[in-house]
């Protein structure tokens, strides 16, 4: 599930080595978690301008992949609540800026927190809003109107941050496309503590898939039925996630790599977020657990064996 730079994405990678990607069934609890509301729209990027966010890479990089997922920003009506929720689950920690919560692991900026407030009725979830990285953002935008999206927010300059728009798939499911300022964070193998891989949930793998390929220019390999994982060029970049109920409510899932999906699960409890699926063993012998937390946002945790990402092309 989770890309790396040291495989080709061939036809004979696929027949020796299937089972190097997990693919953990999500059975009938969808029905249960997805019925839960989000909101079409947020507040992020209308108090973008009285906010102080930070660069995506520093130092900057200078290089831009496209069909990346860059940053992850989680909206909330109770940052405080997230902060004590986050920092002794994952060992996070937190710099505050103007309006904004950086969010660090192992001392590196990883995403960030933000006050919104939620005027839904019923009020929906919080949630985490992946960020994309795209070569312009108002070529998609244009393009996202007319392949049936929608555009929620902007585009819009974000202070030190870059050029973004939130936007809906025909689905339903948010993102942020974004340029970065100072460019994306290099290929490399994840930390543990910080983000692994990004899943879409869809009851239309199909439909979904020829949007983000005009959005980004993905290929892709799997079965639309079950699981795809979007690559560009040989780089693994997130999965779609068939789900048959077109009742439920699609989105966009990061997943954070841990050492161990029981403890996470079990700390995730007592500091007051709910395991919506128990750890599982996937097929290349890690594991993997669906976490969400006090405020409703959804996460998943994944255990990915360190020999994975050593292997050679």
């Amino acid at each position: 599930m989770k890309h790396t730079p040291k495989r080709k994405i061939n036809s004979a990678y696929l027949e020796g080595k299937r089972t190097c990607w997990p693919r953990w069934r999500l059975y009938t609890f969808v029905a249960l978690i997805l019925t839960l509301c989000m909101p079409t729209g947020c507040a992020l990027m209308d108090k973008s301008s009285s906010m102080e966010f930070t660069p995506v890479t520093n130092p900057p990089t200078g290089i831009h992949l496209q069909g990346k997922f860059v940053w992850n920003d989680l909206l909330t009506d109770n940052v405080a609540a997230a902060k004590d929720f986050y920092g002794p689950l994952f060992g996070w920690t937190f710099e505050q800026l103007r309006g904004y919560t950086v969010v660090k692991n192992d001392g590196q900026n990883i995403g960030g927190m933000a006050q919104v407030e939620d005027k839904s009725e019923p009020p929906g979830a919080a949630r985490w809003l992946c960020a994309l990285s795209v070569a312009d953002v108002d070529e998609v935008v244009a393009l996202v109107d007319k392949e049936g999206g929608t555009v929620n927010e902007g585009p819009e300059d974000m202070k030190n941050r870059g050029r973004g728009a939130i936007i809906s798939d025909p689905q339903g499911a948010q993102l942020l496309v974004m340029h970065a300022i100072g460019g994306d964070p290099e290929d490399k193998e994840p930390a543990l503590g910080s983000w692994l891989w990004h899943e879409l949930w869809s009851n239309d793998t199909e439909a979904s898939l020829a949007f983000y390929q005009k959005l980004v220019g993905y290929d892709y390999f799997g079965e639309m039925d079950d699981y795809l994982v979007l690559t560009r060029g040989e780089q693994w970049r997130a999965g779609i996630r068939y789900s048959s109920d077109s009742d439920l409510e699609m989105r966009w899932v990061p997943v954070v790599r841990v050492a161990d999906t029981e403890d996470m699960a079990a700390r995730a409890k007592k500091l007051g977020g709910k395991v919506l699926v128990e750890p599982m063993a996937t097929d290349n012998g890690g594991s993997v657990a669906l976490l969400s937390d006090p405020s409703g946002a959804f996460l998943i945790v994944q255990y990915w064996p360190a020999n994975l990402f050593e292997q050679e092309k």
